[in-house]
């Protein structure tokens, strides 16, 4: 597929601001590895390439091991995921899919269970600034790095 456009070329405001959304949740106290779980996770629900192939590298450098990252498509599953990231898992999934318009009370309950308000409200944060980059990458048709 040929690329359709280079967002941060045409649009570099946005794009600037799109990646303050991103350094403010890089430094929000979230563990980083955590972050990276995440991306890859929505990444991989939203089928976009060039955030997957982008985050990998990155869940290894913050701390991930092969078997997380080779099974964070299949985390219900896999025991190498500790109650936390289960939890942070479960919260993204549902905020990215929003079936019914609405994020169960059940996961709520178990996000809150591992997490303080300010950090759920810091991981949705990461879960919308993923979500936000996964659809301008998927538009435009960004290959990805390799």
């Amino acid at each position: 597929m040929e690329q359709r456009f280079d967002i941060g070329k045409l649009i570099p405001d946005g794009y600037k601001a799109m990646f303050g959304v991103h350094t403010y949740v890089q430094g929000a106290g979230l563990d980083l590895g955590l972050l990276e779980l995440v991306r890859l996770r929505v990444s991989q629900i939203n089928g976009c390439a060039f955030c997957v192939a982008m985050h990998v590298p990155l869940a290894r450098k913050y701390g991930l091991s092969e078997n997380q990252i080779n099974l964070a498509a299949t985390w219900k599953e896999a025991p190498v995921f500790d109650p936390r990231q289960r939890a942070a898992l479960a919260w993204a999934e549902a905020v990215t899919a929003l079936s019914g318009q609405e994020v169960p009370d059940a996961i709520y309950e178990e996000v809150k269970a591992h997490f303080s308000p300010v950090e759920i409200a810091n991981l949705t944060l990461c879960v919308v600034e993923i979500n936000g980059w996964n659809r301008l990458m998927v538009a435009s048709r960004t290959p990805p790095l390799l």
